[in-house]
């Protein structure tokens, strides 16, 4: 039962010390004085590189779905052609027949 006392010790509320407030008001102060680190101009290039990624790939995107639709609307009017032509076949093949009876 060691063990739980400490815990409870450890982990009870207390008081913060007398220059708490002033250390975290110091520490503060000193980050927003401080130099601008340089990591943060590579977190903007990341992000202008991820962005321009996206566009481009959103951009292949959109030229695939139109090459897609344009060949499907092709293909709908070889087959409607076709239909035509073969319709146009029948059709005579049946003057044919009804000719030679």
């Amino acid at each position: 039962m060691d063990l739980e006392r400490q815990l409870r010790e450890n982990l009870a509320a207390r008081e913060p010390d007398a220059d708490f407030e002033a250390r975290v008001m110091a520490e503060l102060a000193r980050r927003r004085t401080a130099a601008p680190r340089r990591q943060h101009k590579w977190r903007w290039t990341a992000a202008l590189a991820a962005s321009a990624l996206a566009a481009a790939t959103g951009l292949q995107w959109y030229a695939v779905q139109q090459r897609e639709a344009r060949a499907h609307q092709q293909m709908l009017l070889a087959m409607q052609i076709t239909s035509f032509e073969l319709n146009q076949l029948q059709q005579r093949l049946t003057r044919n027949e009804q000719q030679e009876q």
